[in-house]
């Protein structure tokens, strides 16, 4: 059975993300863009990068004065300035209080545009990710936190709009930890699906040996590594200057990490690009199999639709 995956490569722009039903829009004219042209009835998956929706917790519904502030931390601040009493009403005694303050307007937005644009494009999509705590919903305590800490959570939604998972990033940045994050825990990465069994890995996780045997162990086909790289494409490799930031990323990443598996036969690396206040990202994404990739986004900036059909093993097909 053939199935087509498409990465989605985003620009980051303020407008999309002030009002929630300009994210609904945007976040469904990408998945109906990403599809496009593709054959009717066969089977797809649509991928979304790393920290896609993060621009909402900042810019959603937030004075000017939020939205033009000159780094991330002076508009939280300048936003638990303005909803203080709010936030103090919370009882989360720590600087992790703005992402619960924003996490019940925002999660909503968040989860029902892709609800929607998986239903409406037929497809299984991997949302990219938010920061947030762990958001439950129950009629009684309607939408909630699970708990204090804050993940970098990912949501993996099926081709009827429901959310087949909630999966939390295991290793963390500097710069996430030094956000207030908590790393996540093993176990929810890989998800069964009716194409089979598929792990989503954010970013920093697909290069984590143990959590790739995890997926390969678990019958996995792909592996979703949703991404946001805060480095110059071609510039200095952050771990050693000497080496080239996106020609390490090609050769250590998902091309190396397939092979020689059981079952782990392709990945699909989305990245965002652009700037969010003090922060920036290039990327190139790729579709990848064992040893190179499928198809590559000719530039590290701008957006981009990757696309590359491939095989699914009959005994991981329906039916």
């Amino acid at each position: 059975m053939r199935v087509h995956l498409v990465a989605v490569q985003t620009e980051l722009h303020t407008q999309p993300y002030t009002s929630a039903e300009g994210f609904r829009q945007y976040v469904r004219g990408l998945a109906q863009a990403a599809i496009h042209g593709l054959p009717e009835h066969e089977p797809r998956l649509i991928a979304f990068p790393e920290a896609f929706a993060l621009p909402l917790l900042f810019w959603l519904d937030t004075p000017r004065a939020v939205r033009e502030a000159g780094t991330s931390l002076q508009a939280a601040l300048r936003l638990l300035r303005e909803e203080w009493r709010a936030a103090l009403g919370l009882g989360v005694l720590s600087p992790a209080v703005f992402y619960h303050l924003r996490a019940r307007k925002v999660w909503p937005v968040y989860e029902q545009a892709f609800r929607e644009a998986a239903q409406a494009a037929r497809a299984y999509v991997v949302a990219g990710s938010i920061f947030s705590p762990f958001m439950d919903w129950e009629p009684a305590q309607q939408l909630h936190a699970l708990g204090r800490r804050v993940y970098n959570l990912s949501l993996v939604v099926s081709p009827q709009g429901t959310i087949l998972g909630r999966v939390p990033k295991v290793n963390l940045t500097a710069h996430e930890r030094g956000a207030f994050l908590s790393g996540g825990w093993p176990g929810r990465q890989i998800l069964k699906t009716r194409l089979g069994p598929i792990a989503n890995l954010i970013c920093l996780d697909a290069f984590h040996e143990s959590l790739l045997e995890q997926a390969d162990a678990a019958g996995a086909w792909l592996v979703v590594q949703p991404s946001a790289n805060a480095a110059r494409w071609n510039g200095p490799w952050s771990a050693d200057a000497s080496q080239v930031e996106g020609e390490v990323w090609l050769r250590e990443g998902l091309a190396k990490k397939l092979q020689n598996r059981e079952h782990l036969r392709y990945g699909l690396n989305p990245m965002l690009n652009g700037h969010l206040y003090d922060l920036y990202f290039e990327g190139r994404s790729g579709v990848y199999q064992a040893g190179g990739p499928l198809a590559l986004a000719d530039r590290a900036v701008g957006n981009a639709f990757v696309r590359a059909v491939v095989e699914l093993p009959e005994a991981r097909g329906l039916g």
